[in-house]
């Protein structure tokens, strides 16, 4: 009786706000908590998955129905009407949707021999491990062919085990225009993943030791975990720039030498491709020189069909396109071919939003984004992935944070006031506080910080993505 008459005394006296001790905070749990008379609605998501589901076969709205709107069903497929239902559609300014046609007619093109067509998909933490990208990857080049993981950083950040496996040996280092810049950067040149790598010290002048050689290699190989089409490749392509010396390069296929070459110094974006004389699966990048190019990107490809790039960015909510050097990104967009963007971001902003002065600043940030993208590649298409449901601990229950679907409204008016399409992951996924029913489900479709998925729930939002994307392609 004591005990309890203490603890209802410390309940009763501790401010709602808890009482704060430099970084932390001390909270009680107030009577209605305590006695559960306060309880949190969580969204159903029954009709998004099963415990059975098999989440490497799930439905395709394109195997469902063909392009001529003639059901091929068999008795293991759901009804191609209760797929369309449940498709959370894709929105359009106005339902003008002729820029998503003009990108499905190169895409169709592509796989009957035409121009590789690229689709880059930039994001946050979402989509690191090519988790997200990786199936939407595996289902367009299944079907419009192409193969290989696209465009891959010189030194991978992030764990990109369902792409290729990645050993870099040597002095290497990476530069960003995100996060935490390096100081000693001076320009603006992080090419088309937002960063760079180089394997010999910054060089901010001329001056170069000629008796210091530096070496270093990177070797890609196909991952057990990676998709088919992602295993193989065969046209290599190398951006690189801003070396004070020339810089020698083997390229080993299958252990087997197959291209010497010479990356020119200078401080102008460079370009060196070449297709393997058959499809591989191992590919090793030599480097020998006096100093190091700073090396943009690297692509492993098919020569047709469709190649999609995975490009995260940890921390970052999309506002990087102000922030870098324009004429060489134009350059490299148009060199790789890229008709479509997909950008996801929104989730980082989230848990620094003070007011919604800032969600609308960010709306105003984002757009601005969407208009030098615009500028940079008019040729292409956009597609604006707005932010899942995500959680914060309230008391005792997990709820969405206050200002998301204020975020989502500004990311989608930005989307369609540029001209653009806007997908609704917040709401695909069942809207509010649906984070803990995916967090809870069985299997769990998303991880315990109540934000990132599982690798089963981002299989599960691609596909949902997939089939938006695919279903306005049919009739």
């Amino acid at each position: 009786m004591v005990v309890g008459a203490l603890f209802a005394l410390s309940v009763w006296l501790m401010p709602t706000e808890g009482i704060h001790i430099g970084d932390f905070t001390i909270k009680m749990p107030d009577f209605e908590e305590l006695y559960s008379l306060k309880t949190e609605e969580y969204a159903d998501i029954s009709n998004l998955v099963t415990a059975n589901t098999n989440f490497d076969s799930l439905p395709d709205i394109t195997e469902i129905i063909d392009e001529k709107n003639v059901k091929v069903l068999d008795t293991f497929k759901v009804d191609a009407a209760v797929l369309a239902a449940q498709i959370h559609r894709l929105e359009f300014p106005k339902g003008d949707k002729a820029g998503l046609m003009a990108f499905f007619e190169k895409l169709k093109a592509s796989s009957q021999g035409g121009k590789m067509v690229r689709i880059m998909h930039y994001g946050d933490s979402q989509i690191e491990g090519d988790r997200m990208t990786g199936f939407l990857r595996n289902k367009l080049q299944n079907k419009f062919g192409g193969s290989g993981p696209g465009l891959l950083p010189a030194l991978q950040p992030y764990d990109s085990y369902l792409s290729l496996k990645q050993l870099n040996v040597g002095n290497w280092s990476r530069y960003s225009n995100f996060g935490k810049v390096d100081p000693l950067v001076k320009h603006k040149d992080f090419g088309p993943l937002m960063a760079y790598s180089r394997f010999a010290p910054l060089q901010n002048d001329s001056a170069l030791n000629l008796s210091q050689t530096y070496e270093a290699t990177i070797h890609f190989s196909e991952s057990a975990q990676g998709y088919a089409s992602v295993r193989s490749f065969q046209k290599v392509q190398l951006f690189y720039g801003r070396s004070h010396s020339d810089v020698q390069l083997k390229i080993l296929s299958q252990g087997v030498e197959v291209a010497t070459t010479i990356l020119q110094s200078g401080t102008e974006m460079r370009h060196y491709q070449m297709v393997l004389p058959e499809a591989s699966k191992q590919i090793q990048f030599q480097f020998t020189g006096n100093d190091s190019p700073d090396i943009y990107a690297l692509s492993l490809d098919g020569t047709s069909g469709v190649a999609v790039d995975n490009i995260p960015m940890r921390g970052s909510s999309g506002t990087i396109f102000n922030r870098v050097n324009h004429s060489q990104l134009r350059e490299i967009y148009s060199t790789l071919n890229v008709q479509l963007f997909i950008l996801q971001f929104g989730g980082n902003v989230m848990p620094y939003l003070k007011d919604s002065a800032e969600a609308y600043s960010y709306g105003r940030w984002f757009y601005s984004q969407l208009m030098t993208l615009k500028k940079l590649r008019p040729e292409a298409y956009v597609i604006v992935v707005g932010p899942g449901d995500m959680s914060y601990k309230d008391g005792e229950d997990f709820v969405s944070y206050p200002f998301l679907e204020l975020v989502r409204n500004e990311l989608r008016n930005a989307s369609l006031k540029a001209g653009f399409a806007f997908w609704d992951m917040y709401s695909a996924m069942g809207g509010h506080n649906s984070m803990p029913s995916w967090v809870n489900a069985t299997p769990p479709l998303a991880g315990a910080d109540y934000t990132h998925f599982t690798p089963n729930g981002a299989k599960l939002v691609s596909n949902m993505f997939y089939n938006a994307l695919m279903i306005e392609m049919l009739p």
